[in-house]
């Protein structure tokens, strides 16, 4: 339930519509403004139409469009209220112009609406709902498709349509058989491309959900940085285009730039957004427990938990505020916020994670060998790489350390190598991390096929990257599951199809 929720949220930004003409000139104002976060004016020009054009769909859909972002930024009940008022009002206006006079432009519109409303139903928990309005917006929009085929504007709803439902879980297949949902990832994709590069009054939207699809589907970080970079010079005071692009650079270790653009949003403090503000913080910790400055990262992580809007990743941070204060010497200290480390959402990654991990260092100590292993893999994200290396050789040399530590140490070094393009040497690493017999830490068994299939990748040993991806598959349970399958996408749309189909 909660992947489908946070793919209509991570997706959502909203769809425009319509030929210019003094209305949309106004609503075009309107949009420029609340792009770049300046509420009060968006909501002038909007109140603007629907004061000059009281039986105007427009108006109404516009504004509750604002209500619907703050509804997804502070979770508030009267913003959701204030989104179904006035997006029920655009649909029954829009119904009623259908039925005086159809075109592709009010289909469109009501199309929109629909969108919009299913992202607010699944983050409101209402998925058979969420599911139902997405169909209406389906529907809606190729009724515009038909009636002008180059609607391009239109292509952005439905590929977001065909690449959220591809994901679709598996308690809720039954739900999307019946109301004859069918979606097509790759289509999806193109449709979104198609739509970024030529949609009029939609093409900022469009790319900002293709940098999402970029960043957390495709894993296609430098794509996703170039469309976010572009998007911030443009609307610099955009806190989402901010923190989106902060999460990309953290990704690509690039904390310095990461950082910049982390304190433009934290030093805003926009009350309509605590949840960027809060995830902003929680960013910004693992940035600096990345540097190993733990006191900076507890001060940050703190700031998080006290500012978080709903339990997602509270887990998580206690439990890293736990493993800053042992790896500087304050055990007792860490016992307590490894307690609280089951306090996060169990629907989250991270949060299942780390309830797991804090279980099992509240009664065993961290050994010095696996807090060595910790202060090396934080060089990894510094893109220290040769400093990385050397310290893993090392490392791996001792005699003191365990299984399951020289097998993450061996995963550390072929990402390591990885990244210096060391192919052969990545591949080695991999396969001596598969060879050695661990008991708990399933995940890097998986993360070492993946890393294999990769090297091979590029070594053009095609099938040899086919077969490591489906060793993947054996392995029943381990953590970060949904995040490695999303990579795992990424690498086999790359892969000749003669080799997908084996």
């Amino acid at each position: 339930m909660k992947k489908l929720s946070i793919l209509f949220i991570v997706l959502f930004f909203t769809v425009q519509v319509l030929p210019q003409t003094p209305i949309d000139r106004q609503i075009q104002v309107g949009l420029d403004k609340i792009y770049n976060f300046n509420w009060e004016a968006g909501f002038e020009s909007f109140n603007s139409v629907i004061d000059k054009f009281p039986d105007d769909p427009r108006g109404y859909h516009y504004k509750s469009v604002i209500y619907l972002w703050f509804y997804l930024g502070n979770l508030r009940e009267d913003n959701l209220d204030s989104f179904y008022h006035y997006s029920d009002k655009a649909i029954e206006l829009t119904e009623n112009k259908i039925k005086e006079n159809p075109s592709a432009e009010l289909s469109y519109l009501l199309g929109s609406v629909y969108y919009n409303k299913s992202i607010a139903e699944a983050r409101n928990g209402n998925f058979l709902q969420a599911l139902w309005t997405s169909s209406q917006m389906k529907t809606n929009l190729e009724d515009a498709i038909k009636i002008k085929p180059d609607f391009y504007d239109a292509f952005l709803g439905l590929g977001l349509y065909n690449f959220a439902l591809s994901q679709i879980p598996s308690s809720l297949e039954w739900a999307a058989n019946l109301v004859g949902i069918n979606a097509d990832k790759e289509q999806g994709l193109k449709l979104v491309i198609k739509s970024a590069q030529k949609g009029k009054l939609s093409r900022v939207d469009a790319q900002y959900y293709l940098s999402q699809l970029y960043s957390r589907v495709i894993v296609d970080h430098p794509e996703a940085k170039k469309i976010l970079s572009d998007l911030v010079r443009r609307y610099p005071k955009n806190l989402l285009f901010n923190f989106s692009l902060a999460w990309v650079e953290y990704e690509l270790c690039e904390l310095n730039n990461a950082e910049k653009h982390l304190r433009k949003v934290i030093n805003a403090k926009d009350e309509f957004y605590p949840f960027i503000l809060s995830n902003s913080n929680l960013l910004l910790a693992n940035i600096f427990f990345d540097r190993t400055q733990f006191d900076s990262a507890r001060v940050y992580y703190q700031s998080f938990l006290k500012s978080a809007v709903n339990n997602d990743f509270k887990g998580y941070a206690n439990f890293r505020i736990g493993l800053s204060l042992e790896l500087t010497g304050k055990r007792k200290d860490a016992l307590k916020y490894y307690k609280l480390s089951n306090t996060g959402n169990t629907d989250i990654e991270e949060d299942l994670y780390a309830e797991r991990k804090g279980n099992e260092l509240k009664d065993s100590v961290l050994t010095e060998p696996e807090k060595r292993l910790i202060l090396i893999s934080t060089l990894y994200k510094q893109n220290k790489l040769n400093a990385a290396r050397d310290s893993l050789t090392n490392y791996l040399k001792s005699t003191d350390i365990e299984n399951e530590q020289k097998a993450e140490a061996k995963l550390f070094l072929a990402q390591v190598f990885y990244q210096q393009k060391k192919y052969k040497e990545s591949l080695n690493a991999a396969v001596d991390c598969l060879h050695l017999e661990i008991k708990k830490e399933n995940w890097m068994h998986a993360f070492a096929h993946y890393i294999a299939a990769w090297n091979c990748y590029h070594l053009k040993n095609y099938t040899d990257s086919k077969l490591f991806l489906l060793q993947i598959k054996e392995i029943s349970e381990y953590d970060f599951r949904n995040s490695l399958e999303n990579k795992i996408y990424t690498l086999e749309r790359l892969l000749p199809k003669d080799t997908r189909n084996n």
